[in-house]
């Protein structure tokens, strides 16, 4: 079970969340470690150097002078003024400098060597005699405390322009700093894990209430629903409408099934009852008595005819409904093929008393498979046969329409209700059970012609009333005839 939760979708989801989240934070301690030190003494640097080169542009006495101090000491900078600078070289070849005085312009007063800030500057300006125009100053340990920018005055040629910034204010500054990104670190972590939970939960509460409802559909439980809960997002939502849908679709073809199963049962028992029934009567009643002998084999004969007739239906129902017999289609004759199909019930015109009006287009082309087309219209038309009215009159209407062909034959039956309409093509439906039939069949003609039309894509349709017949009509793609 332990093993069972580390691949749970929740988990997943928090683990992914918190790991991004920990990424981000590291991402940024990494830069708050490395290089935030440096960025902001590089920055310092940058500010030192423009307000060094501003001041040394600007004449001493100048207001634009003063502003440009007090702007350098609000910004945490000690501004000085170095007169009479003379650069000579010592006697062990190092380079020296006299200077007359030295001024702090922040504070308006004169430094000498017992002043806290003098260090500071004469290290800075001996830098400055060296080749440095900006720099770090450093203690006697080496260590890093403060900057500077040292330069000539241009508006006045005997002043030396001397700017220092205490190391500890950028230290202080990024203390701060760090301090504020540790708080706001455990803020975001928290919150991380609280999204990270409260997301997870309500992506997989949808998902596990599906996978309970599909649990309990495999045992037995077809009134399951897979309709996510409230809040879900959109994707689940039409998950859960692909799950009701493959389920109704299911259970529909479960109840087919469950009909199939009787009424193949029922069809297949009673011509095997008649065929044992008529078999026993051969062997006990007819014996010698031939005409007797041979009604009762021709019954048997029939009804062998029959269940074959069953058999093959359903074998050919099954094959077109799983797409495993596809349709083989070439260009073909609609109009004979239809003229030939009418021929074919010549025996019910005779016998039965049946008309049948054809009114056939010459030359219809089209591209179909032949021998599934035929067997849509002699269904077709055997069905309007079986239910037409007391007229026993047929129409067959074949009539070119601007690019496509239109079948349509109509009988003068009793109809069929609108309610009713859809479910004519199911399998072994029945119009009517008191209707004499008078072409033989197995009660899925009609599911056959479905599953054919289907195959080509064909527009198929019935048209019909009570009381007022049938109309069953196919449209099929028109070829055009060059010749």
């Amino acid at each position: 079970m332990k093993k069972d939760y580390f691949r749970k979708l929740k988990f997943n989801v928090l683990l992914y969340f918190l790991l991004f989240t920990a990424i981000i934070i590291g991402s940024l301690w990494f830069f708050q470690i490395f290089f935030l030190e440096n960025y902001y003494q590089s920055e310092k640097m940058k500010s030192l150097n423009n307000f060094g080169n501003t001041l040394c542009r600007e004449p001493r006495t100048s207001a634009e002078f003063d502003s440009s101090v007090a702007q350098c000491t609000e910004s945490g900078i000690r501004v000085f003024v170095a007169t009479k600078i003379t650069v000579g070289e010592s006697d062990d070849g190092s380079k020296r400098f006299d200077f007359v005085s030295i001024l702090d312009m922040s504070r308006n007063a004169v430094i000498n060597d017992k002043s806290p800030e003098y260090d500071f500057v004469n290290k800075a300006i001996d830098k400055y005699c060296n080749g440095e125009k900006t720099g770090i100053i450093t203690d006697d340990n080496k260590t890093a405390n403060a900057f500077f920018f040292c330069s000539k005055s241009e508006a006045n040629s005997d002043d030396t322009i001397i700017l220092t910034c205490s190391r500890e204010k950028i230290t202080e500054a990024i203390t701060v700093i760090r301090r504020q990104f540790l708080i706001v670190t455990i803020i975001v972590v928290a919150v991380a894990v609280f999204l990270a939970f409260y997301f997870s939960v309500r992506l997989s509460k949808p998902i596990d209430e599906m996978s309970d409802s599909a649990k309990k559909w495999a045992q037995g439980d077809a009134n399951v629903n897979f309709r996510p809960c409230k809040g879900a997002y959109t994707e689940i939502n039409e998950l859960g409408e692909a799950l009701n849908f493959a389920k109704d679709e299911i259970s529909k073809s479960g109840m087919l099934q469950r009909d199939l199963l009787a009424n193949v049962s029922h069809d297949l028992k009673t011509p095997l009852t008649m065929i044992r029934a008529y078999a026993e009567m051969i062997r006990d009643i007819s014996g010698d008595n031939k005409e007797k002998r041979e009604k009762h084999t021709q019954v048997i004969i029939d009804e062998s005819d029959r269940l074959s007739m069953l058999v093959n239906d359903i074998l050919n129902l099954s094959k077109l409904q799983s797409s495993v017999d596809e349709p083989d289609v070439s260009e073909i004759n609609l109009s004979e093929l239809t003229e030939r199909v009418i021929g074919r019930f010549s025996d019910y015109v005779e016998k039965e008393g049946y008309t049948i009006e054809d009114h056939i287009a010459p030359d219809l082309i089209t591209v179909v498979d032949e021998k599934k087309i035929e067997q849509v219209i002699y269904n077709l038309l055997g069905n309007s046969i079986n239910y037409t009215g007391e007229d026993k009159t047929v129409k067959v209407f074949l009539t070119a329409e601007n690019d496509y062909i239109l079948l349509e034959i109509i009988d003068s039956g009793k109809g069929i209700s609108q309610e009713k309409i859809d479910t004519i093509w199911e399998r072994y439906y029945r119009f009517s059970e008191t209707n004499t039939r008078p072409v033989k069949g197995t009660g899925l003609g009609l599911s056959i012609v479905k599953a054919i039309l289907d195959s080509h894509k064909l527009q198929y349709g019935v048209r019909s009333k009570k009381d007022c017949g049938s109309n069953f009509f196919v449209k099929f793609k028109r070829v055009k005839n060059n010749g």
